[in-house]
């Protein structure tokens, strides 16, 4: 294993958990949300968790999967998942391997999150109660890379596809941050994915786009620190000319889009003190830290946008049409 490879495994391929510093949402901060645990296998053996979540009353003609982002599991996105359910869906979010109540000594590489959607998708298939229904499925950057990559691996009964804030491709996303003089460890980080998961390492949602039939609705702000939108909605919208994949690009909003302008400030705001004490060591131990965070509301810090997801609700409802 060359040097490059093994600075990208330290970087990313890791084991990513719940530090209990950081307050995540749950469903029992939203009364009346109900979660019915679910598990499945990937192909390398290794369980899946997660949970099927919904208020009374659920439509049972479709469901939504969410797929999340680096960093954490599905519960960092509970505001997100909450409100599909508020919108009569029911939502299956899991952890993807390597990440919180998933198993694996880590996240294997960047296209682990396709290989666990790919997992998803014909475990659902065999569930008596799901195997029917409309599929939509939204994932927010590592996730949305899976997102957008799923229709070149499996379309049975998807009808929209939501990508917010999620790159292309491995290339795309390697190209960005180690063009130029860093080549040689972009091919250091193709030459991983290869070995972990050799069928998805080179796939590029482009290929599927351009003729598909199903709704692709990709959101992503301009500002974007952590997937640059040129890997992202820039990138697609100069290959594609398909009436089925639509935009919507913002600013201002950085890596999370779907939130209000305030969640964002407070958000960038809450993290940018936190990181200043902690390098002052003002900060020193986990007491400490949690008792920072626990200072913040992360109600207002996730609070989302009604405008984007208005847009994202109008795709789903006119693909189930």
């Amino acid at each position: 294993m060359s040097l490059a490879e093994l600075i990208y495994k330290k970087a990313f391929v890791r084991r990513y958990d719940d530090d209990h510093i950081i307050h995540y949402l749950s469903y029992q901060d939203f009364p009346g949300l109900d979660a019915k645990p679910v598990q499945f296998q990937t192909p390398q053996n290794l369980s899946i968790r997660g949970n099927i979540y919904s208020y009374p009353g659920a439509r049972t003609d479709s469901l939504v999967v969410f797929c999340h982002g680096m960093g954490g599991g599905h519960r960092s996105y509970m505001r997100e998942i909450e409100t599909i359910c508020q919108k009569g869906y029911e939502v299956l979010g899991y952890d993807n391997i390597g990440c919180w109540e998933s198993d694996g000594e880590d996240i294997r590489g960047l296209t682990e999150s396709v290989n666990d959607l790919v997992s998803c998708m014909d475990w659902i298939e065999k569930e008596d109660e799901l195997k029917d229904r409309n599929i939509h499925i939204i994932g927010h950057s590592w996730g949305g890379f899976a997102t957008a990559n799923i229709l070149n691996f499996r379309q049975r009964n998807i009808k929209s596809v939501t990508v917010i804030s999620g790159f292309a491709s491995i290339d795309a996303f390697s190209d960005a941050g180690f063009g130029g003089k860093m080549k040689l460890f972009k091919k250091s980080i193709m030459r991983h994915e290869k070995r972990v998961n050799p069928d998805y390492a080179e796939t590029n949602c482009v290929d599927a786009f351009k003729d598909t039939a199903v709704k692709v609705f990709w959101i992503h702000s301009k500002d974007d620190q952590m997937a640059d939108f040129g890997t992202g909605l820039g990138y697609v919208q100069s290959r594609i000319n398909n009436p089925n994949v639509t935009y919507f690009a913002t600013e201002g909003k950085f890596h999370n889009p779907n939130y209000t302008f305030d969640a964002v400030k407070y958000m960038r705001e809450s993290f940018g003190t936190y990181e200043y004490m902690v390098k002052k060591r003002k900060l020193k131990t986990f007491e400490q830290k949690k008792a920072f965070m626990d200072e913040k509301d992360f109600m207002r810090m996730t609070e989302q946008d009604p405008e984007v997801w208005k847009l994202i609700f109008d795709v789903m409802e006119k693909a189930d049409a």
